[in-house]
This record gives structure tokens, C-alpha cells and sequence, in this order.
């Protein structure tokens, strides 16, 4: 037989009903949060697949600098990229790599936090023509340091497999630099920003002449922003467009960048004038759930002021002014649809600004608001999703990553409600897509997987933001994380960490390895059964047999199976093994596979024979020539006992 790899699928797992209870609600919440957690579409450049390459090769604008990492990758098979944020480091590493690819070998990130995998430059793990990419954009001081200990050990690896790395350096600790890497290093310069736009408003066949894009006031705004904010502002004029703002592009240009305007000013005026406790309440409720309907302001300003403890008000209810003309007094209004907006463009965004940054106090209640808002009825769930969206916002900017942290774990603790379930994903899943606040999240999301006695809720929220969200951009750490999962939860929990491990897997041909590798040194362990169950389902799929660590990871597998589990647990399985010989989708050297995998134990190769002879027996019409499979499987097994020369039988 050939060496050509392959895969063999022969079944989806999927939910089962375990008893009575609230299963229907938990289906209609998870469903909700995967797709509140694929709401955004298109590529993004915190993903690392050759397809978002693609993406970008369309949009990206070379950086100054950017020949010269070029040059230093092909030369020194590592290029260490220095460069301010904002300036497309990150995509410069990804579109520097995605150049390489000849379609033999896969793209994949390196983790940069500290979990139970092998090391980050773990020489063992780098195969023939990997790519590979390392941000440590985020790291802190002594693992910058411990890192750049070992890089140069590991570019040998790199020389001798004709892999590349491609890594972003931390700018805040560029002091730290070893000298002896210093000649690996290409300092990049940020690129034009407008002709970024002009890259992107092309894509969306918008062609402004140069005078349209060279207004000073539009020029002074491009320079200000980092180039992700400059992708958004195109988008923002395409909107425009579309909706068919008259004008052309002078009014797009200038609409797009009103919606962003700094409001701080006009906020700070305003808030000085309504020194009310209610106003300044509906004044942030309105802000944080912008464009929702006048009665979920008033319930959200009234949970703010009972959070803060605020007195009320005493006098009837009909003594007081309206809803109405409060919000038309606050500069709101009402429109057809029935939502309450600002009359003033991004006006919201001023007075969230404003709070997070002058009333820093009241952080911590601020949270708790958060959270009883929508924890309780009454806020309707489509008015969840924005709200989360802007509330992350604020505490990512105010260098409070621990309160979206925080706010997951209280909408899924021991008393939270399922219904919670998509708004805990959203936070943590916009928590790990932040530039510098990712890993802080990754790591925590380590920590929690690790525990046993972790609510059920949150443990789906885990899977859920591993398997959409952590997938896409850090596949190796979600694998970690979802193995992790897999081997601690239960139930339903356990159904689904263990279906988005096998589609992780299952799915590429790195995480594949990997997987094998931490189930064959997990093998031994006391707990090791789950998996067991794991390689089980794993071996449906045959793909690198030629590759020496894939094949001593299944030959540990189908050892420990034969030895611990009862044969009506692996038969079936095995009879897949043998039919992917049989139809051609795996080489002979799978049957090597099984028998290496007995290490001539006797009873083990006694189970082997006997459910080989039963596969070949009950040989259906079309199955290939499953005696002949049979026979060789015999001659290998009388092989590993020393009886080749005895006659095999069938």
C-alpha cells in the first residue's frame, strides 16, 4: 500500500437528553450565544488561518521596514518585528508569513501563556515547513526575558525543518533586547493611513480624487487613529453609501468621521448643567443601552440609583415629570421604531467616555450594575449584546480587564441563570479579541478550566468562547483548554467540550498531533480513562500515519485501549481501523499500527486476532478484500510473537 494519509469519519456525536429538566431552554442559549459569537462576520487579523491571509492580501499596505523583515525571514528563518501599536505589526507578521505558503504546510500561532503544554519554543514541535507566528506584544518583563533565552536554540530547529517564525515584539520593554538579537530584528514604521483607506474604500469601489481625501481636517483625523480604527472608517463611509446618503463622498467622508467625533466637551458642558441624580442616571442608562425603548432606560437608571444607593424620589408619581420630557430635556428623542437614541452623533459614546474616566470611584458599582441589569427580567435580550459590547469597551480602556472577568463569573455562578450563558460568552469572547488584554484573558480562562468544581454555566460559556471565539485566533491554547474541559466536566457540559475537541482535531492537521501527544502522556495517569474514550474517537481519523510521532502517539493509544478497556468498548472502533485499510484511506502501515501498539502482550494480540477474524467474517458486498486485509494482519501478529513461519490462518 501507499504512503498516502487520509481520514475516516464515520459518525457526528451531537446532544443527547439525559432525563428531565431544562434542556430546551439550554439548547435555545447556546444556540444563542454561538450566534451572538459569529454575529461579527469577515476575517479578522486576530485570525491566523491562510484563508484571513487572503483577506488581507487584498488590504494590506506595506510598513516601512517591511522588505527588510522580509529579507531577514528568508534569510535567518526568524524575523523579529519591532513596531509602535496601532501600526499593523500584527497583520505585517501574519502577511510575511501567509507569503510562504506553498499549500504543504499550515500556519498556526504559538501560545504566549503559561498553561500545561510543552514550551512555547518547544523545539519537538515544529514540523517540515511550519510557519509560525509569536506575539509577545503583551508580555510582561520576565517572560520576555525567559523567552528570548531560548529563541536562538529554537531557530536551529527552525534552520534544520525549513520552518519560519515570525514574531511581534513587546514595544513597552524594547530595553530588554538581547544584543545577539538584535540582527534579527526589522523596525517597521506605520504606513500611510490614507492610503490604507484607499485600499479598502477600492475593495467597495469608492474612488475619492485626492482632494476629497486630502482635506486637512480628514488628514489631522488619519493620523490620530491606529489602522484598525482606519478599516472601521471605511466601513463606515461604504455604510453611508449604501444607505444612500446624498452628497458623494465628501458627505460620507464627513459623516463617518462626525459619528466618531470627540464628544468629551460637550458631555462635560451638559453633565455640568444636569446635576440631578436621576438625570445623570438616565443620562448613563441611555448611554450604555443606547437605541433601546424608553421603558428599558428608565429600568436601568432605576437599578443604577438603587445600586449607588441614591435616595428617591418622595413625591407622587404623577407630580413628577414624565420619561418624555426627561430624555427630549437630555437631548434624546423617540423615534418611529419606537427606540430612544441621542439626536447627537456619537453622543453615547462621549458620555460613557465621561463616567469611566471622571467618575473612576464608581467602578466597582458600575459592575454590579452590569450585572443586575440584565441579570434581572424586564431588559429584553436583544438589548443584551450592544449593551455588553459598549460596557467592555469602557473597561478595557480604563485598564480594568477584571470587571469583564468578574461580570462572566457572576451571570454563571452557582445561582446564575442559563439564559446568561450568551452575555458571559460575549464578555470574555471581547476580552480575549483585545490587543492587550487578550492574554490576560487567556490565562484566566486556563485557570478556570483547570478547576473541578466550576458551575455548570460557566463551564459551557468556556466551551462556547474556546470552540467560536479562541479557536480562531489561538487554536493551540483553545485545544488545551477544551482537553482540559473534556476531562472535568459532565454531562451535557461534557458532550459539548468533547464535540468541539474532536472538530478542533479533527479539523487540522497540527491540532491533530498535538491532541495525540497529550492523550499518550496523559495515558498512565489515575484519571486516564475519559481519555481513552478521547483516542477512541480520535481514531477515526487516519491522516499522518507516515509521521513517526503520530504513529508512536496511536500505537500508545490502542496499547492502553486494548489493556484497560473491555473489547465491546474498542471493537467497533477498531473495526473502522480496518476498514479504512480495506477501502484504501489508510496504508498497511496502520495494521504496523496495532500490532507495534500490543508490544507483544499476548492477551492483547489474542484480542486483536479475534476481532480481526470477526471483521473479516462478516465481509458485506462491496467492503473490499477483507480476507487478504485479515491474513496480513496475522502474518504481522505471528511476526511480533516470532512464529513467522507459521502458515497464517483466517
Amino acid at each position: 500500500m501507499s504512503d498516502s494519509s487520509g481520514a475516516y469519519i464515520n459518525e457526528s456525536l451531537g446532544p443527547v437528553h439525559t432525563g428531565e429538566g431544562t434542556q430546551f431552554n439550554i439548547s435555545l442559549a447556546l444556540a444563542a450565544a454561538s450566534d451572538r459569537l459569529r454575529h461579527k462576520t469577515g476575517p479578522k487579523l486576530l485570525s491566523i488561518t491562510d484563508r484571513d491571509g487572503d483577506w488581507l492580501d487584498q488590504r494590506f499596505v506595506a510598513p516601512g521596514g517591511m522588505q527588510r523583515a522580509r529579507t531577514l525571514l528568508q534569510a535567518n528563518s526568524v524575523v523579529l518585528l519591532s513596531a509602535p501599536p496601532g501600526s499593523g505589526r500584527r497583520a505585517s507578521a501574519l502577511k510575511l508569513l501567509h507569503e510562504l505558503a506553498d499549500g504543504s504546510s499550515g500556519l498556526c500561532e504559538l501560545p504566549d501563556t503559561e498553561d500545561d503544554s510543552s514550551s512555547v519554543l518547544d523545539a519537538e514541535e515544529v514540523s517540515e515547513g511550519d510557519r509560525l507566528m509569536l506575539d509577545l506584544s503583551a508580555v510582561d518583563e520576565a517572560r520576555y526575558l525567559s523567552l528570548q533565552s531560548r529563541l536562538l536554540d529554537f531557530r536551529a530547529r527552525l534552520v534544520e525543518r525549513g520552518a519560519r517564525l515570525a514574531v511581534v515584539l513587546p514595544q513597552h520593554h524594547g530595553y530588554l533586547q538581547r544584543v545577539e538579537l538584535k540582527s534579527y530584528t526589522a523596525e517597521l514604521t506605520k504606513p500611510s493611513p490614507r492610503d490604507v483607506l484607499s485600499r479598502y474604500l477600492q475593495l467597495d469601489n469608492i474612488r475619492p480624487t485626492p482632494a476629497e481625501l486630502g482635506v486637512q481636517t480628514f488628514t489631522n483625523h488619519l493620523a490620530r487613529i491606529p489602522l484598525r480604527e482606519v478599516a472601521e472608517l471605511a466601513d463606515r463611509i461604504r455604510f453611508l453609501r449604501d444607505s444612500g446618503t446624498p452628497g458623494g463622498f465628501p458627505s460620507w467622508r464627513d459623516g463617518a468621521v462626525k459619528r466618531v467625533a470627540d464628544r468629551s466637551a460637550e458631555v462635560a458642558a451638559d453633565l455640568a448643567a444636569h446635576d440631578s441624580g436621576r438625570r445623570r442616571a438616565l443620562l448613563l442608562a441611555l448611554a450604555l443601552f443606547h437605541a433601546s425603548s424608553p421603558g428599558t432606560v428608565l429600568r436601568a437608571a432605576s437599578a443604577l440609583l438603587s445600586t449607588l444607593s441614591h435616595p428617591p424620589d418622595q413625591r407622587p408619581r404623577l407630580e413628577q415629570v414624565d420619561l418624555n420630557r426627561e430624555l427630549t430635556e437630555l437631548g434624546a428623542e423617540t423615534g418611529t421604531d419606537g427606540l430612544v437614541r441621542f439626536r447627537t452623533h456619537n453622543y453615547d459614546q462621549g458620555v460613557r467616555d465621561h463616567f469611566w474616566t471622571y467618575f473612576p470611584d464608581l467602578a466597582e458599582q458600575l459592575r454590579r450594575w452590569m450585572h443586575e441589569c440584565l441579570a434581572r427580567p424586564g431588559i429584553g435580550e436583544d438589548d443584551h449584546g450592544p449593551a455588553i459590547e459598549r460596557f467592555a469597551e469602557q473597561c478595557l480602556k480604563a485598564d480594568r480587564p477584571d470587571d469583564l472577568i468578574r461580570l462572566a463569573d457572576s451571570w454563571t455562578g452557582r445561582h446564575g441563570q442559563v439564559r446568561l450563558i450568551p452575555d458571559a460568552a460575549q464578555a470574555l469572547s471581547l476580552g480575549l479579541a483585545h490587543e492587550r488584554y487578550g492574554q490576560r484573558f487567556r490565562q484566566q480562562i486556563y485557570e478556570w478550566c483547570l478547576t473541578r468544581n466550576l458551575p455548570q454555566n460557566l463551564k459551557q460559556a468556556l466551551v462556547l468562547v474556546c470552540s467560536e471565539t479562541m479557536r480562531q485566533s489561538h487554536p493551540h491554547q483553545a485545544l488545551v483548554r477544551l482537553h482540559h474541559l473534556d476531562r472535568r466536566a459532565d454531562g451535557r457540559v461534557a458532550d459539548s467540550a468533547r464535540n468541539a475537541l474532536l472538530a478542533l482535531a479533527l479539523d487540522d492537521s497540527r491540532m491533530y498531533r498535538l491532541l495525540l501527544q497529550r492523550i499518550r502522556r496523559r495515558l498512565g495517569e489515575p484519571d486516564g480513562g475519559r481519555d481513552l474514550d478521547l483516542f477512541l474517537a480520535l481514531s477515526q481519523s487516519t491522516r499522518l500515519i507516515a509521521s513517526r510521532d503520530v504513529r508512536a502517539g496511536l500505537e500508545a493509544g490502542w496499547g492502553a485501549v486494548f489493556q484497560r478497556l473491555p473489547p465491546q468498548r474498542w471493537r467497533p472502533y477498531l473495526a473502522r481501523w480496518f476498514t479504512a485499510v480495506a477501502t484504501g484511506s489508510g496504508p498497511e502501515r496502520l495494521l504496523d499500527v496495532l500490532v507495534d501498539g500490543c508490544h507483544g502482550e499476548a492477551s492483547s494480540l489474542g484480542g486483536l486476532y479475534q476481532a480481526a477474524s470477526d471483521w473479516g467474517r462478516s465481509s458485506p458486498p462491496g467492503s473490499g478484500n477483507r480476507s487478504a486485509i485479515t491474513g496480513l494482519l496475522i502474518q504481522k501478529i505471528n511476526a511480533a510473537q516470532g512464529l513467522d513461519s507459521l502458515a497464517s490462518a483466517v
